[in-house]
């Protein structure tokens, strides 16, 4: 598979594409998504599907990472239009993330009004940060670090505002952190 770098994102584009796949990783992987997930990206590509990976580095705002993020998958997305490497001006888009890359996405679709057939979840969390960052107990406890939006702020987000309806949640079954089952109630609940 022949990987492009387009503005900050990793792309494949399979010779007669079907749709978009917009990948997010895990929050310690996600500096290169087109080498950490190289094997599962280039599959997606191989059934037809151009794939935008979008890198990150994780921060306390995920706020602000999502809106990056989206804001640069559709600059890549429109030099891909303008290019013309992608002739038909609509493909549908799905949203794929694994772990953090999933928070990301419900932050989108609860937060931007964005355009997906649908959302695949995989592996999802939504711990609070002295959970998820192993060395946030040896601050000074007066000290206190979260997310932004916490985990709670997150649930209410989706519970409230997020507006992809199609969702496939996926949980690997010797996953110990997936919260998956939570997320799905939050979904039937909104849907």
């Amino acid at each position: 598979m022949d990987w492009k770098e387009i503005r900050g994102n990793w792309v494949i584009i399979p010779r007669n594409p079907i749709g978009i796949v917009h990948f997010l990783g895990g929050a310690f992987v996600a500096t290169a998504p087109h080498i950490t997930y190289r094997w599962f990206l280039e599959q997606l590509a191989s059934k037809g599907y151009v794939v935008i990976a979008t890198p990150f580095v994780n921060t306390l705002d995920h706020t602000a990472i999502a809106k990056s993020v989206l804001l640069n998958f559709d600059r890549t997305l429109e030099r891909l239009h303008d290019s013309g490497a992608l002739r038909k001006l609509y493909f549908p888009i799905y949203g794929v993330g694994h772990s953090m890359g999933c928070k990301l996405h419900l932050l989108i679709g609860s937060l931007f009004q964005v355009e997906r057939a649908g959302n695949i979840l995989i592996s999802f969390n939504n711990y609070a940060a002295k959970e998820a960052i192993p060395l946030v107990e040896q601050f000074n406890s007066t000290f206190s670090i979260e997310f932004t939006p916490s985990p709670l702020e997150t649930n209410k987000l989706v519970q409230e505002r997020y507006n992809i309806r199609r969702n496939l949640l996926i949980k690997f079954s010797n996953d110990t952190i997936d919260q998956s089952a939570a997320l799905t109630k939050i979904l039937q609940e909104r849907f």
